[in-house]
């Protein structure tokens, strides 16, 4: 505890510049000039009469003892206030240096957190106002191309619907006509046939009638061939 006292002085004492080696010289040297003008004292008072020298000398020393022990106690006094005001200065002075250097740390620690967590937070908001502006765009657009694509498939099938029915009705058209025809064609055919029928049994009927004269020549001529075979 009396190191530390000691040191705690030294310290203080070295905050202001002052060296604790020459603060106890002065001390000791003021100490000792006190004694010497005590002596000094003792001895222009002192008187060549031997029964008041004794008297004299245990005055001085008196005198000599009071001095010293004020002396002392002013320098300790006067030593203590210093050191007192030294570390009460170099206290505050390293409070105030420690309290800004923190104070700095801090600032610049919260200053650095608040910049980290503004800039995160600037990003989140950036993003999501991106993104949300990203979304808007690709419904609008996609909105935009389905209604195209419904209003173009409602005209390719109103146009397909328009074709199927035309395409109907020409083919309603050829099956009637192709109807027609194959009547008109088995009518012409019935025709054909009969007159076919016809000239085919004329045909018969001329050839028949044609065998039956050729046939009655053939006889009639051979029987004149017998006849002037005969009259030979």
């Amino acid at each position: 505890m009396k190191n530390l006292g000691k040191a705690t002085v030294a310290a203080a004492l070295l905050a202001t510049g002052v060296s604790p080696v020459l603060a106890a010289t002065e001390n000791k040297t003021e100490v000792k000039s006190n004694k010497t003008a005590a002596e000094s004292s003792s001895k222009k008072t002192s008187s060549p009469e031997s029964s008041k020298a004794s008297s004299s000398s245990e005055a001085s020393k008196s005198s000599s003892s009071v001095a010293s022990s004020s002396s002392k106690k002013a320098a300790k006094k006067s030593a203590k206030k210093s050191t007192k005001k030294a570390a009460k200065k170099s206290t505050k002075k390293a409070t105030k240096k420690v309290a800004k250097k923190a104070t700095k740390k801090s600032t610049k620690k919260a200053t650095k957190k608040a910049a980290k967590k503004a800039t995160k937070k600037a990003a989140k908001k950036s993003t999501k106002k991106a993104t949300k502006k990203v979304a808007k765009k690709a419904t609008k657009k996609s909105t935009k191309n389905t209604k195209k694509a419904a209003k173009t498939t409602k005209k390719s099938t109103k146009k397909a619907a328009k074709d199927t029915k035309k395409a109907a009705k020409t083919t309603k058209k050829s099956t009637k006509k192709a109807a027609k025809n194959t009547k008109k064609a088995a009518k012409t055919t019935k025709k054909s046939t009969k007159e076919a029928a016809k000239n085919t049994k004329k045909a018969a009927k001329t050839a028949k009638k044609s065998t039956k004269k050729a046939a009655k020549k053939a006889s009639a001529k051979s029987t004149s061939a017998s006849s002037t075979s005969s009259a030979k």
